[in-house]
């Protein structure tokens, strides 16, 4: 019998990883799955680690893969534009987004927490394209691994990163990549302020031991963070819940088909996914 990957080191925010993961394995296992993720699969039978506390997330579940969907086209259509752009993934858990869009020839970072850069290594393996970087998001000190050509395009991701942060730690993070790496783009997931204060009703993150620090309700405010960052796109994925009435509770199914603005004003603006302009090419 081959002994899975420990996961004891994983606690707090470290942990999270783990509720996305789950969430792309159960949905490649789904007849009809919004996104398919066999390395997701692979990588959660090969973990020791008690997924059975987050069954009952349904709408974590639903969120998440909604989310990396999105994400995932939002890259994708970069890479169409830019093939040989430099992507970097912050705070990455185990996110597998590389292998579904490596074109061979994204030159592509994946950041996170010493802990869960140690355990990434054991299941994905780097190459000359593809890099790990074991610091906290937080020790900028990564930028000093970043190589990128003058002017080579580029983009930073973080998803189901900035709940977690403080608003002053976000904004020093912005800062310093526009200080750092402008012109960029910036891609990130953000949740409203009252969203923000509910971190024990969540439906998976409160059988954690992370915090929800962070919330916002007008993604413009980000545009008075640096002069340089502009507001470049939103996407209110979460209102993609109606999409699927079969994937809903019973109540919330009935509520969804006899008054649908009630649902879809509270999905719409408690998450979303933000896309910025840091910076423009001379």
């Amino acid at each position: 019998m081959q002994l899975r990957e420990s996961t004891t080191d994983l606690t707090g925010v470290a942990e999270t990883l783990m509720i996305t993961l789950y969430a792309r394995a159960i949905e490649t296992q789904c007849p009809a799955p919004i996104l398919s993720d066999r390395k997701a699969v692979a990588i959660a039978e090969s973990v020791d680690y008690d997924f059975s506390k987050y069954e009952k997330g349904w709408g974590s579940q639903l969120g998440c893969v909604l989310r990396a969907r999105a994400i995932d086209r939002i890259v994708q259509n970069f890479l169409e534009t830019h093939p040989h752009a430099v992507i970097v993934n912050l705070g990455a858990g185990l996110c597998t987004r590389f292998s579904r869009l490596d074109n061979g020839e994204v030159r592509w970072y994946e950041v996170d927490f010493p802990e869960v850069i140690a355990l990434r290594r054991k299941l994905f393996p780097e190459s000359g394209q593809y890099h790990f970087i074991a610091k906290s998001i937080l020790d900028f000190t990564w930028m000093d691994a970043i190589q990128r050509q003058p002017n080579q395009p580029m983009m930073i991701l973080y998803e189901g990163v900035s709940p977690y942060l403080l608003e002053a730690e976000n904004k020093a993070l912005l800062q310093h990549i526009a200080t750092r790496f402008a012109p960029v783009e910036v891609v990130f997931d953000v949740i409203d302020r009252k969203r923000s204060r509910t971190t024990k009703q969540h439906d998976t993150v409160s059988k954690t031991n992370a915090e929800f620090k962070w919330g916002i309700d007008d993604s413009t405010e980000l545009e008075t963070w640096n002069s340089e960052i502009r507001l470049k796109r939103e996407e209110f994925y979460l209102s993609q819940f109606l999409d699927y009435p079969q994937r809903l509770p019973i109540v919330w199914r009935v509520i969804s088909q006899l008054f649908p603005f009630i649902p879809l004003a509270l999905f719409k603006n408690s998450g979303r996914i933000v896309q910025l302009q840091i910076g423009s090419y001379s």
